[in-house]
């Protein structure tokens, strides 16, 4: 009978340690905490690529400012198609060349009657990132205005990101 008692007790305890550990470490599993996130930023075309079924790659560089990540560069690559709609992808390198954030971006654009100008509004997803947004998530809007004719474009994103160094 003593046996029987202890190996209960035994078995009692180690799934009460089981226990404990798992809500640990469900505590740590918990989703990031969000905080909002604004970057406004300014870009140079690079290239133009004419794709088959009337679509166009164009590549920028970009640079510009975002809370929790002061100032920044970066590559930005927008597909579009003939009907008003792009996609993109994007990384912004902080400053310091160790913290950045990568972002997939869709949406709509058109032309306005000035030859020259064209506008895009979208959602953003923050898909990653490095250093301090390492694991990064987090979504948003965005709009931008392109001068077509300098071959530049102003842009804003605004929503949310995951907090820094949380992940």
């Amino acid at each position: 009978m003593n046996f029987i008692n202890s190996t209960t007790r035994w078995i009692g305890s180690s799934l009460l340690v089981v226990i404990i550990t798992l809500c640990g470490l469900a505590a740590h599993a918990a989703p990031d905490e969000q905080v909002p996130f604004t970057a406004t930023a300014t870009a140079v075309i690079t290239g133009v690529t004419k794709l088959p079924g009337g679509i166009t790659q164009v590549n920028f560089n970009t640079s510009g400012k975002a809370n929790h990540l002061g100032d920044f560069t970066g590559p930005l690559t927008r597909i579009q198609d003939n009907q008003g709609n792009f996609g993109s992808t994007a990384v912004i390198v902080g400053a310091n060349g160790k913290d950045s954030i990568f972002f997939s971006v869709s949406g709509r654009f058109e032309r306005s009657k000035d030859k020259c100008v064209a506008t895009s509004t979208g959602t953003y997803t923050v898909t990653g990132g490095a250093g301090a947004f390492e694991n990064a998530t987090g979504s948003g809007t965005i709009s931008t205005q392109f001068d077509l004719c300098a071959g530049t474009a102003t842009g804003t994103y605004t929503g949310t990101i995951s907090k820094p160094n949380s992940n």
